[in-house]
Protein backbone atom coordinates (compact mmCIF):
# COMPACT_ATOMS: atom_id res chain seq x y z
CA UNK A 1 0.00 0.00 0.00
CA UNK A 2 2.75 2.35 0.77
CA UNK A 3 4.36 1.66 -2.54
CA UNK A 4 1.19 2.39 -4.54
CA UNK A 5 0.54 5.56 -2.58
CA UNK A 6 4.02 6.72 -3.34
CA UNK A 7 3.51 6.08 -7.07
CA UNK A 8 0.20 7.93 -7.07
CA UNK A 9 1.81 10.86 -5.31
CA UNK A 10 4.52 10.99 -7.97
CA UNK A 11 2.01 10.86 -10.84
CA UNK A 12 -0.05 13.79 -9.53
CA UNK A 13 2.70 16.39 -9.80
CA UNK A 14 3.57 15.15 -13.31
CA UNK A 15 0.00 15.59 -14.50
CA UNK A 16 -0.18 19.07 -12.94
CA UNK A 17 2.98 20.08 -14.73
CA UNK A 18 1.61 18.83 -18.03
CA UNK A 19 -1.66 20.67 -17.50
CA UNK A 20 0.16 23.87 -16.63
CA UNK A 21 2.35 23.51 -19.72
CA UNK A 22 -0.68 22.93 -21.97
CA UNK A 23 -2.45 25.89 -20.39
CA UNK A 24 0.60 28.06 -20.94
CA UNK A 25 0.88 26.91 -24.55
CA UNK A 26 -2.81 27.62 -25.13
CA UNK A 27 -2.41 31.07 -23.63
CA UNK A 28 0.59 31.73 -25.85
CA UNK A 29 -1.34 30.49 -28.88
CA UNK A 30 -4.30 32.71 -28.01
CA UNK A 31 -1.99 35.69 -27.50
CA UNK A 32 -0.31 35.02 -30.86
CA UNK A 33 -3.69 34.73 -32.54
CA UNK A 34 -4.76 38.02 -30.98
CA UNK A 35 -1.54 39.66 -32.12
CA UNK A 36 -1.96 38.28 -35.64
CA UNK A 37 -5.57 39.46 -35.70
CA UNK A 38 -4.54 42.92 -34.56
CA UNK A 39 -1.73 42.98 -37.11
CA UNK A 40 -4.13 41.88 -39.86
CA UNK A 41 -6.64 44.57 -38.86
CA UNK A 42 -3.82 47.12 -38.77
CA UNK A 43 -2.70 46.07 -42.24
CA UNK A 44 -6.26 46.30 -43.52
CA UNK A 45 -6.61 49.73 -41.95
CA UNK A 46 -3.35 50.93 -43.52
CA UNK A 47 -4.34 49.47 -46.88
CA UNK A 48 -7.74 51.16 -46.66
CA UNK A 49 -6.13 54.47 -45.75
CA UNK A 50 -3.69 54.11 -48.66
CA UNK A 51 -6.54 53.32 -51.05
CA UNK A 52 -8.51 56.30 -49.75
CA UNK A 53 -5.48 58.53 -50.13
CA UNK A 54 -4.91 57.35 -53.69
CA UNK A 55 -8.62 57.80 -54.48
CA UNK A 56 -8.58 61.36 -53.15
CA UNK A 57 -5.43 62.12 -55.14
CA UNK A 58 -7.04 60.75 -58.28
CA UNK A 59 -10.20 62.75 -57.62
CA UNK A 60 -8.19 65.92 -57.12
CA UNK A 61 -6.19 65.26 -60.29
CA UNK A 62 -9.37 64.56 -62.23
CA UNK A 63 -11.02 67.71 -60.88
CA UNK A 64 -7.91 69.72 -61.76
CA UNK A 65 -7.87 68.28 -65.28
CA UNK A 66 -11.55 69.09 -65.71
CA UNK A 67 -10.94 72.62 -64.47
CA UNK A 68 -8.01 73.10 -66.84
CA UNK A 69 -10.02 71.66 -69.72
CA UNK A 70 -12.95 73.97 -69.00
CA UNK A 71 -10.57 76.92 -68.74
CA UNK A 72 -8.88 75.93 -71.98
CA UNK A 73 -12.23 75.58 -73.76
CA UNK A 74 -13.13 79.07 -72.57
CA UNK A 75 -9.88 80.37 -74.03
CA UNK A 76 -10.63 78.57 -77.29
CA UNK A 77 -14.08 80.18 -77.44
CA UNK A 78 -12.51 83.63 -77.12
CA UNK A 79 -10.95 83.13 -80.56
CA UNK A 80 -14.32 83.70 -82.18
CA UNK A 81 -14.64 87.17 -80.63
CA UNK A 82 -11.23 88.54 -81.57
CA UNK A 83 -10.93 91.81 -83.47
CA UNK A 84 -9.18 90.38 -86.51
CA UNK A 85 -9.47 93.66 -88.40
CA UNK A 86 -7.31 95.34 -85.79
CA UNK A 87 -4.91 92.39 -85.55
CA UNK A 88 -4.45 92.35 -89.32
CA UNK A 89 -4.00 96.15 -89.42
CA UNK A 90 -6.27 96.24 -92.44
CA UNK A 91 -6.57 100.06 -92.15
CA UNK A 92 -2.85 100.57 -91.57
CA UNK A 93 -1.40 103.06 -94.13
CA UNK A 94 1.20 101.55 -96.42
CA UNK A 95 4.62 103.01 -97.05
CA UNK A 96 3.57 103.88 -100.61
CA UNK A 97 0.62 105.93 -99.33
CA UNK A 98 2.84 107.71 -96.81
CA UNK A 99 5.44 108.50 -99.50
CA UNK A 100 2.83 109.81 -101.96
CA UNK A 101 1.21 112.03 -99.32
CA UNK A 102 4.57 113.36 -98.19
CA UNK A 103 5.61 114.13 -101.77
CA UNK A 104 2.35 116.02 -102.43
CA UNK A 105 2.79 118.00 -99.22
CA UNK A 106 6.41 118.82 -100.10
CA UNK A 107 5.41 120.00 -103.59
CA UNK A 108 2.79 122.30 -102.03
CA UNK A 109 5.39 123.91 -99.76
CA UNK A 110 7.85 124.25 -102.66
CA UNK A 111 5.20 125.91 -104.84
CA UNK A 112 4.17 128.28 -102.06
CA UNK A 113 7.78 129.18 -101.29
CA UNK A 114 8.61 129.80 -104.96
CA UNK A 115 5.56 132.03 -105.43
CA UNK A 116 6.40 134.07 -102.34
CA UNK A 117 10.01 134.43 -103.48
CA UNK A 118 8.96 135.75 -106.88
CA UNK A 119 6.46 138.12 -105.30
CA UNK A 120 9.04 139.54 -102.90
CA UNK A 121 11.56 139.76 -105.73
CA UNK A 122 9.11 141.88 -107.75
CA UNK A 123 8.71 144.22 -104.76
CA UNK A 124 12.48 144.70 -104.73
CA UNK A 125 12.46 145.30 -108.50
CA UNK A 126 14.44 142.13 -109.08
CA UNK A 127 11.80 140.78 -111.47
CA UNK A 128 9.15 142.37 -113.65
CA UNK A 129 5.94 143.47 -111.93
CA UNK A 130 3.67 141.18 -113.91
CA UNK A 131 5.71 138.12 -112.79
CA UNK A 132 5.40 139.30 -109.19
CA UNK A 133 1.67 139.85 -109.63
CA UNK A 134 1.11 136.34 -110.98
CA UNK A 135 3.33 134.85 -108.28
CA UNK A 136 1.48 136.81 -105.60
CA UNK A 137 -1.86 135.56 -106.87
CA UNK A 138 -0.60 131.96 -106.85
CA UNK A 139 0.81 132.41 -103.34
CA UNK A 140 -2.51 133.85 -102.14
CA UNK A 141 -4.46 130.92 -103.58
CA UNK A 142 -2.08 128.40 -102.06
CA UNK A 143 -2.29 130.13 -98.70
CA UNK A 144 -6.09 130.03 -98.89
CA UNK A 145 -6.02 126.26 -99.38
CA UNK A 146 -4.26 125.95 -96.01
CA UNK A 147 -5.12 128.97 -93.92
CA UNK A 148 -8.83 129.13 -94.79
CA UNK A 149 -9.37 125.40 -94.34
CA UNK A 150 -9.72 124.71 -98.05
CA UNK A 151 -7.15 121.92 -97.91
CA UNK A 152 -9.99 119.57 -97.03
CA UNK A 153 -10.93 119.81 -100.70
CA UNK A 154 -7.43 118.67 -101.65
CA UNK A 155 -6.89 115.37 -99.78
CA UNK A 156 -3.45 114.80 -101.22
CA UNK A 157 -2.20 117.99 -99.59
CA UNK A 158 -3.23 117.33 -95.99
CA UNK A 159 -3.15 113.54 -96.03
CA UNK A 160 0.39 113.07 -94.78
CA UNK A 161 -0.13 114.21 -91.16
CA UNK A 162 -3.44 112.31 -91.05
CA UNK A 163 -1.74 109.11 -92.21
CA UNK A 164 1.09 109.51 -89.71
CA UNK A 165 -1.42 110.07 -86.91
CA UNK A 166 -3.44 107.05 -88.04
CA UNK A 167 -0.32 104.87 -88.01
CA UNK A 168 0.59 105.87 -84.46
CA UNK A 169 -2.98 105.39 -83.29
CA UNK A 170 -3.28 101.90 -84.82
CA UNK A 171 0.08 100.82 -83.38
CA UNK A 172 -0.93 102.03 -79.94
CA UNK A 173 -4.33 100.33 -80.13
CA UNK A 174 -2.83 97.08 -81.41
CA UNK A 175 -0.20 96.86 -78.66
CA UNK A 176 -2.81 97.66 -76.02
CA UNK A 177 -5.18 95.04 -77.47
CA UNK A 178 -2.48 92.36 -77.51
CA UNK A 179 -1.55 93.30 -73.93
CA UNK A 180 -5.17 92.74 -72.90
CA UNK A 181 -5.25 89.42 -74.75
CA UNK A 182 -2.07 88.07 -73.22
CA UNK A 183 -2.83 89.25 -69.69
CA UNK A 184 -0.63 88.09 -66.85
CA UNK A 185 -0.60 84.37 -67.72
CA UNK A 186 -0.11 84.58 -71.46
CA UNK A 187 -2.70 83.54 -74.03
CA UNK A 188 -0.96 82.05 -77.03
CA UNK A 189 0.89 79.28 -75.19
CA UNK A 190 -2.34 78.27 -73.39
CA UNK A 191 -4.20 77.69 -76.66
CA UNK A 192 -1.21 76.08 -78.39
CA UNK A 193 -2.67 72.53 -77.86
CA UNK A 194 -4.87 73.35 -80.87
CA UNK A 195 -1.86 72.26 -82.93
CA UNK A 196 -3.37 68.78 -82.61
CA UNK A 197 -6.23 69.91 -84.86
CA UNK A 198 -4.26 72.27 -87.11
CA UNK A 199 -0.71 71.12 -87.92
CA UNK A 200 0.14 74.54 -89.37
CA UNK A 201 0.51 75.80 -85.81
CA UNK A 202 3.59 73.59 -85.54
CA UNK A 203 5.60 76.00 -87.68
CA UNK A 204 8.78 77.31 -86.09
CA UNK A 205 7.63 80.95 -86.07
CA UNK A 206 4.47 79.99 -84.21
CA UNK A 207 6.44 77.92 -81.70
CA UNK A 208 8.62 80.96 -81.13
CA UNK A 209 5.56 83.09 -80.37
CA UNK A 210 4.16 80.48 -77.96
CA UNK A 211 7.50 80.28 -76.16
CA UNK A 212 7.69 84.06 -75.79
CA UNK A 213 4.10 84.08 -74.52
CA UNK A 214 5.00 81.50 -71.91
CA UNK A 215 8.06 83.49 -70.82
CA UNK A 216 6.04 86.76 -70.81
CA UNK A 217 8.40 88.42 -73.32
CA UNK A 218 5.99 88.58 -76.25
CA UNK A 219 5.13 92.28 -76.05
CA UNK A 220 8.79 93.23 -75.84
CA UNK A 221 9.51 91.32 -79.07
CA UNK A 222 6.63 92.70 -81.17
CA UNK A 223 8.74 95.40 -82.76
CA UNK A 224 8.06 95.19 -86.49
CA UNK A 225 5.03 94.83 -88.71
CA UNK A 226 6.19 91.32 -89.61
CA UNK A 227 6.01 90.31 -85.94
CA UNK A 228 2.44 91.61 -85.59
CA UNK A 229 1.54 89.90 -88.86
CA UNK A 230 2.84 86.60 -87.47
CA UNK A 231 0.72 87.13 -84.36
CA UNK A 232 -2.35 87.70 -86.53
CA UNK A 233 -1.61 84.60 -88.62
CA UNK A 234 -1.26 82.54 -85.44
CA UNK A 235 -4.70 83.68 -84.30
CA UNK A 236 -6.23 82.81 -87.67
CA UNK A 237 -4.69 79.31 -87.67
CA UNK A 238 -5.75 78.80 -84.04
CA UNK A 239 -9.32 79.72 -84.97
CA UNK A 240 -9.22 77.14 -87.77
CA UNK A 241 -7.98 74.54 -85.28
CA UNK A 242 -10.82 75.38 -82.88
CA UNK A 243 -13.37 75.07 -85.67
CA UNK A 244 -11.86 71.69 -86.58
CA UNK A 245 -12.19 70.62 -82.93
CA UNK A 246 -15.86 71.60 -82.87
CA UNK A 247 -16.46 69.75 -86.14
CA UNK A 248 -14.79 66.62 -84.79
CA UNK A 249 -16.91 66.73 -81.64
CA UNK A 250 -20.06 67.06 -83.75
CA UNK A 251 -19.04 64.06 -85.84
CA UNK A 252 -18.26 61.99 -82.74
CA UNK A 253 -21.59 62.94 -81.18
CA UNK A 254 -23.37 61.95 -84.39
CA UNK A 255 -21.65 58.56 -84.47
CA UNK A 256 -22.48 57.93 -80.80
CA UNK A 257 -26.14 58.78 -81.41
CA UNK A 258 -26.45 56.07 -84.08
CA UNK A 259 -27.32 52.43 -83.41
CA UNK A 260 -24.12 50.86 -84.61
CA UNK A 261 -20.65 50.23 -83.32
CA UNK A 262 -18.09 52.67 -84.78
CA UNK A 263 -15.37 50.02 -84.52
CA UNK A 264 -17.49 47.57 -86.47
CA UNK A 265 -18.16 50.26 -89.07
CA UNK A 266 -14.45 50.86 -89.45
CA UNK A 267 -13.78 47.12 -89.73
CA UNK A 268 -16.45 46.82 -92.44
CA UNK A 269 -14.90 49.72 -94.31
CA UNK A 270 -11.46 48.10 -94.11
CA UNK A 271 -12.87 44.76 -95.29
CA UNK A 272 -14.63 46.47 -98.19
CA UNK A 273 -11.43 48.27 -99.13
CA UNK A 274 -9.45 45.03 -98.94
CA UNK A 275 -12.03 43.30 -101.15
CA UNK A 276 -11.80 46.09 -103.73
CA UNK A 277 -8.01 45.88 -103.74
CA UNK A 278 -8.20 42.10 -104.19
CA UNK A 279 -10.65 42.51 -107.07
CA UNK A 280 -8.37 45.07 -108.73
CA UNK A 281 -5.40 42.72 -108.28
CA UNK A 282 -7.29 39.79 -109.84
CA UNK A 283 -8.38 41.94 -112.78
CA UNK A 284 -4.84 43.12 -113.40
CA UNK A 285 -3.53 39.54 -113.23
CA UNK A 286 -6.17 38.34 -115.70
CA UNK A 287 -5.31 41.14 -118.08
CA UNK A 288 -1.65 40.07 -118.02
CA UNK A 289 -2.42 36.41 -119.00
CA UNK A 290 -1.41 35.56 -122.63
CA UNK A 291 -4.31 34.98 -124.98
CA UNK A 292 -4.82 31.49 -126.39
CA UNK A 293 -3.62 31.17 -130.01
CA UNK A 294 -6.19 30.92 -132.74
CA UNK A 295 -6.54 27.21 -133.83
CA UNK A 296 -7.14 28.27 -137.42
CA UNK A 297 -3.53 29.40 -137.64
CA UNK A 298 -2.35 25.79 -137.27
CA UNK A 299 -4.84 24.31 -139.80
CA UNK A 300 -3.04 23.33 -143.02
CA UNK A 301 -4.26 25.14 -146.10
CA UNK A 302 -5.48 23.08 -149.03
Amino acid sequence: MNTSDDLYGQEQPGRGAQQSESLTSRQKTAEEEVKESRAARERERLQWEEEERQRKIEEREKAEQERLEAERRGLYAELEGMDYDLLSLIEYPTDHEIFAAKRARTLWFVALGSALFLFLASLLSLTSPWVGGIAGGIAFVLWLTHGAGMMSYFPSLNRYPALVTQRKKLKRELIEYIRNIEGRLGYIHRIYPLVEYNPRLGARRFKRLALMSREHTLLANLRTLQDTKTYYEFMVEALKGYQELLQKEKEDAFVESMDFNPDQLEENAQEHEAAEQQADTSKSSESKKPEAPDPSLFTPKE
